[in-house]
């Protein structure tokens, strides 16, 4: 059975921006994608990211398919401010402990 650990829920904007980055991580032997750019811009830290990812998006298929593409069709655009993203890492940070960590794959029953 599943855990039913409610999600971290981010806002559309966040979402589209991870999205383009795992985007942007899969594909990173074709160059620094706009999200990738961006985090750079605004130097977040990629462990960070994938943390607020883990929360946000425990299942390993879904993050999968969104790092496989085709990328959002809107470009990204950074959704936080410093101390916004900070928040954000702790509350996904909480989220995870909450939950021991657990990730989701698509073979779990």
């Amino acid at each position: 059975m599943r855990n039913k650990h409610p999600l971290m829920k981010l806002s559309p904007e966040e979402m589209h921006f991870l999205r383009h980055w795992m985007y942007d991580e899969m594909h990173y032997r074709e160059g620094s994608g706009p999200a990738k750019q961006l985090q750079r811009e605004h130097q977040a830290i990629s462990a960070n990211l994938a943390v607020i990812i883990a929360a946000a998006i425990p299942d390993l298929a879904e993050q999968w398919a969104a790092g496989v593409g085709p990328p959002p069709a809107e470009p990204p655009t950074w959704p936080w401010s410093k101390a916004a993203i900070q928040a954000r890492l702790l509350e996904a940070r909480a989220q995870l402990e909450s939950t021991g960590g657990r990730q989701i794959s698509a073979q779990e029953p």
